[in-house]
């Protein structure tokens, strides 16, 4: 599809500047033609009211004119004709450059949509693979209630992760067809880290993590949807739960300064390795999973560059192998979409 339209706007990008180099060119051939025309026409005039005193040396001054003219014309003409023909080469060159600069953008977002359907599909194809295998054992033979609940159970468990699939896909969707908040308020931060705290509660206590959250003296506020804020806070702090070990240590801390907004989680989890740091933000991208016995779609961190890039923050993450990993999000208290 891009080729064909590769070469389409080749064809066009060069007809319209060979086109608009010609009509210029014939353009400026006779507007030159005419106005050196009218001003032979005036000098002939002088020159045979000159004549009727100085009879021959007018005559002859006439000619020279005209020769004049004509050299001038004709040069005119050969150097419009070289340049144009230098255009046919010149032309096709510019129009691939213009082509090229057109589509990049194109066949970035073509790739990206193709690598997002295989990724989607691969995610799907997992589960539904797993849930159709264990089905099709239960069935094959009569089997004890124990074991039909253990298949129920595995399955529920599959579904479930493709629900949460199907939503964070929907939650990036809207966020990508979204450059601006429908509706916003203000919202105290502190709030929103203490409920997400909450509702991670059970899974980090069941870990022995020690979580530690020190609310800063003063309420912090941005204006914005509380929704997702409690999104951006619960993922990153969620995986710093997931990827620490048991007994482990994990510190939350929010700040601000003159122009920013600060969220700071360090942890003492299993670190990331340097080659999957500048990749972890990547939708479906997943670490080495042979370190950590953690299960997802590799969506947390993406949506939560989306979330940041639409309130124009940041997040830088600093990770070492086995010793933790710090993630720290900006974001701008100059907001006001």
């Amino acid at each position: 599809m891009l080729k064909k339209a590769r070469i389409k706007l080749i064809v066009f990008y060069s007809l319209l500047f060979l086109f608009m180099f010609w009509a210029f060119s014939i353009g400026l051939y006779f507007w030159v033609n005419n106005s050196f025309g009218e001003k032979y026409i005036n000098q002939v005039k002088e020159q045979q009211q000159i004549g009727q005193h100085e009879g021959e040396w007018a005559d002859n001054e006439k000619v020279l004119l005209t020769i004049a003219g004509d050299i001038t014309m004709i040069q005119l003409r050969n150097i419009l004709f070289i340049l144009n023909g230098g255009f046919f080469i010149i032309i096709p060159l510019l129009a691939m450059i213009l082509t090229q600069k057109t589509l990049t953008p194109v066949q970035k977002i073509y790739d990206q949509q193709k690598q997002f359907v295989s990724d989607v599909s691969h995610e799907l194809r997992t589960p539904l693979s797993i849930m159709s295998g264990e089905m099709e054992i239960a069935l094959k033979k009569n089997r004890t209630t124990d074991e039909y609940i253990n298949v129920i159970k595995s399955s529920k468990q599959e579904i479930n992760s493709l629900t949460n699939l199907v939503e964070n896909l929907l939650f990036l969707t809207r966020i990508d067809q979204t450059k601006n908040f429908l509706q916003t308020e203000k919202v105290d931060l502190t709030d929103v880290i203490n409920n997400v705290i909450s509702i991670l509660q059970e899974k980090y206590k069941s870990k022995k993590i020690k979580l530690k959250f020190k609310p800063p003296d003063e309420s912090i506020t941005i204006n914005g949807q509380t929704s997702m804020l409690r999104q951006l806070f619960f993922n990153i702090t969620d995986n710093a739960i997931t990827y620490t070990q048991e007994n482990g240590k994990i510190d939350i801390m929010l700040s601000s300064n003159i122009n920013n907004i600060i969220f700071k989680v360090t942890d003492t989890g299993i670190g990331i390795a340097p080659q999957d740091q500048e990749k972890i933000f990547e939708r479906f991208y997943r670490a080495d999973l042979s370190r950590s016995q953690a299960k997802g779609y590799g969506l947390g961190l993406s949506i939560c560059q989306s979330i940041i890039n639409l309130y124009k923050g940041s997040i830088n993450v600093s990770s070492h192998l086995g010793k933790g990993t710090s993630v720290t999000v900006y974001l701008p208290k100059s907001n006001k979409n």
